[in-house]
């Protein structure tokens, strides 16, 4: 394993993840001085590309391996993680369904849109037979590489779920996908549910791949059952009503995480506060990451974690949060518990350091 104390880190997620860490938090930390990054002279000119998980495979491993060998010199809660698939972007959700996809990005990372695939009720049994598309096959080809050079050194990230209003947008344009939401009820209900047989069949299939390597990175099997899972976003959201939500989102949203049994939900949008209470009601999440947009550009505070903390009950909590704001709030013990904190640091000495007093924090009661 990479990191030293990789038998701590795992036993404290593993609390985290049961429900058993309200008394206290996780601190992971990213670092600018990271002594084993490459200084690369790549092209970061963004224009048309090809997909870097497929032509750029052995760079991407190179240079996740390089980056994170950091951890074996921290001793905080992270579990290293790479996601070599980002590469392929959210319209790999259309490619595979038939979609043309077009890849736009630099020799650092790229991402993907594609055009709309439905017009009308018709066009979604044409994306049922979606097996033997020739996507499925390139994005396997990709993932068994990384699966196989990853080695156990690191858990694979699953490519993060795109259903509901999220594949409607994906699948229609965006335009046509919240117009739907007024015009055509009946067509949006039915991509919707379409999207739960999809995503958890893909969701599946990227864990026949990783299986083996990600059983090896996390090294204790109920730790495996817990973390092993995807992630979901709400991203569409953001720009509507919060009611649209609970029409068109949550129960959805709520049979996908019934099924894979758990994940991450990725938050964020000025709209999230206001999506809070409804986001509040799935069951069975494993995290759910709170996002910090606010209307005016910037990120809100800490301060509204606390409120964050009573609506979402014992809901794992994730959040980043800058240097000065966590070490103040840590140092007066204002920090909620049953939270993990991504913090950027300059040095290991100082992750370090905070990871030393982050293990014995002790939460202020809600």
């Amino acid at each position: 394993m990479i990191k030293k104390n990789y038998q701590e880190a795992v036993a404290r997620n593993k609390r985290f993840l049961k429900r058993e860490m309200m008394d206290g938090i996780l601190f992971k930390a990213t670092v600018s001085q990271n002594p084993y990054a490459k200084e690369e002279n790549r092209d970061r000119t963004w224009q048309d590309r090809e997909c870097l998980a497929v032509t750029g495979k052995e760079w991407i491993m190179s240079n996740f391996r390089s980056n994170t060998s950091i951890y074996q010199d921290i001793e905080d809660d992270t579990i290293p993680t790479i996601y070599p698939t980002l590469h392929f972007g959210e319209s790999i959700y259309s490619a595979l369904l038939g979609g043309e996809i077009q890849f736009v990005g630099s020799e650092y990372h790229t991402c993907s849109g594609a055009k709309p695939l439905i017009r009308e009720a018709s066009d979604l049994e044409k994306i049922k037979d979606y097996h033997e598309n020739k996507w499925v096959k390139i994005f396997t080809e990709s993932a068994a590489y990384f699966a196989a050079e990853t080695k156990g050194d690191f858990w694979l990230n699953y490519m993060i779920s795109i259903d509901a209003l999220n594949l409607a947008v994906e699948l229609l344009g965006t335009t046509e996908a919240y117009q739907m939401l007024y015009d055509d009820e009946v067509l949006l209900n039915k991509i919707m549910a379409f999207g739960i047989d999809f995503n958890y069949w893909f969701y599946k299939h990227q864990k026949s791949i990783y299986e083996k390597n990600n059983r090896a990175a996390l090294y204790d099997a109920e730790f495996y059952d817990l973390y092993d899972k995807t992630w979901y976003s709400i991203d569409a959201y953001t720009i509507c009503n919060p009611d649209m939500y609970v029409k068109f989102g949550l129960e959805y949203q709520q049979e996908l995480i019934n099924r894979v049994g758990g994940g991450m939900l990725h938050t964020h949008g000025t709209a999230l506060l206001q999506l809070l209470p409804h986001i509040s009601r799935l069951k069975g999440l494993g995290r759910l990451q709170i996002g910090r947009d606010l209307y005016s550009g910037e990120h809100m505070g800490l301060e509204h974690l606390h409120d964050t903390r009573k609506m979402t009950g014992d809901t794992p909590l994730q959040i980043n949060a800058s240097h000065e704001e966590f070490t103040s709030r840590l140092q007066n013990r204002s920090l909620p518990g049953g939270v993990e904190y991504l913090v950027h640091v300059e040095t290991v000495d100082e992750a370090n350091r905070l990871a030393y007093l982050a293990k014995g924090y002790h939460a202020p009661s809600l």
